[in-house]
């Protein structure tokens, strides 16, 4: 499963999810414009769920900060890595027409 492209509030909560299935089972991790996610930022937080699912939450999503890709790398030691991405764009106010 590859993570969506997501259009977010300032301030609302952007979700990511990935998954991926191999034996064994891959492990995901997470990268923003190529980096890997820093666990220390507590406005991320990223959860494996035991299916091979992984979710990648921004909370409070922040614009000029948080508009970025966001790649999910799967990668088991056995074939080659697998990634997908998708692109957050954060806007603020409401869209007025």
């Amino acid at each position: 499963m590859k993570p969506r492209n997501l259009q977010v509030k300032a301030g609302g909560i952007a979700a990511f999810y990935c998954a991926a299935r191999g034996d064994p089972l891959p492990v995901i991790q997470w990268k923003k414009n190529g980096k890997r996610v820093s666990g220390s930022q507590t406005r991320y937080q990223v959860k494996e769920f035991p299916d091979g699912v992984s979710l990648l939450r921004i909370e409070p999503v922040k614009a000029g900060r948080d508009d970025a890709n966001y790649e999910c790398v799967a990668e088991n030691g056995v074939g080659d890595a697998v990634n997908a991405d998708a692109t957050l764009v954060v806007f603020e106010g409401e869209f007025t027409t």
